[in-house]
């Protein structure tokens, strides 16, 4: 069974080589979200005020505010994220080259599109997939990402409002794009939107859930088979029942690597959950790699 690594937006942040600059975190994720001068800077001030100060509570009162009408914002932020551009001093293609393909299932929370452009710069396709395949890597991206576009032509709906379904406003296959064209079809579409988890307590997905759902499906058989996880960048966040409950109850060992701010959360949960076999290293994403490669060969 294959090792199992979890990214999260914390490694983005720290991957380094990217242009124009590297993905945001929290409030700086908002508020250059407001230059785009769309859905984010039409909010009320109130609204952009819970954002700049905490950006899932910022998304939850959003979604209550407009009745779950979040189509617009959704495809403005998956068009910031499909933005952001690996160079080659990006950690991604590091992480890549030193653990390779054939025994590591990589996973991402994130919705940029930089291990997927990492690993086409060393001649490798993406399959979102627990299947190993010759001529690439497996990449489970279990909150949806910002090229997971519903497989329906372009313009086929034009100035609709579509929400409040209780459930999926929108559910139909998924054919996963490249970069450009993830681009184009967030300029070109009025109405529609990528297969995004909403970044809240939650994470509800409205477009094409089913396709998510089996993300993560794919991901958790993957967690519970495995004998050691990896995780770079992700906030010990316990509310995220569907990671850090699963986590806490699988007999694998997880790996954390983080900074001071992060050990406390990582502490708790380990004791909550008596995780005897979980460690906790002070690190960066670019520092974490060479330790990933080492106790991937032990």
């Amino acid at each position: 069974m294959a090792v199992v690594v979890l990214l999260g937006a914390g490694a983005s942040f720290g991957s380094i080589g990217v242009e124009p600059y590297p993905p945001p975190l929290g409030n700086r994720l908002f508020s250059d979200l407001v230059k785009k001068n769309g859905a984010a800077a039409a909010l009320p001030d109130y609204i952009k005020e819970i954002f700049n100060n905490n950006f899932e509570e910022g998304m939850a009162e959003y979604d209550k505010y407009s009745n779950g009408n979040i189509m617009s914002f959704q495809r403005e932020l998956a068009e910031y994220l499909a933005s952001f551009i690996p160079t080659g001093s990006n950690v991604y293609i590091d992480l890549i080259n030193s653990l390779g393909r054939n025994r590591v299932i990589y996973s991402s929370l994130n919705y940029d599109l930089l291990f997927e452009m990492s690993a086409a710069s060393l001649g490798l396709h993406t399959y979102y997939s627990s299947t190993c395949q010759k001529d690439g890597v497996r990449l489970l991206k279990i909150h949806g990402s910002s090229n997971f576009w519903p497989d329906i032509p372009t313009g086929m709906f034009r100035n609709c409002q579509i929400y409040g379904n209780g459930g999926a406003d929108i559910q139909a296959p998924i054919k996963p794009l490249g970069r450009l064209d993830t681009l184009k079809k967030c300029e070109l579409e009025d109405s529609v939107a990528p297969a995004i988890a909403m970044f809240a307590v939650g994470k509800k997905v409205t477009i094409s859930p089913d396709y998510v759902d089996n993300q993560y499906n794919m991901w958790k058989q993957q967690v519970l088979g495995s004998s050691k996880i990896f995780i770079v960048g992700v906030r010990v966040h316990e509310v995220d029942e569907h990671i850090w409950s699963l986590l806490g109850k699988i007999k694998g060992s997880v790996t954390y690597f983080g900074f001071d701010g992060d050990k406390p959360e990582f502490e708790a949960w380990k004791q909550r959950w008596n995780k005897k076999n979980a460690y906790f290293y002070k690190n960066n994403f670019e520092q974490s790699v060479q330790i990933i490669k080492r106790i991937h060969r032990t």
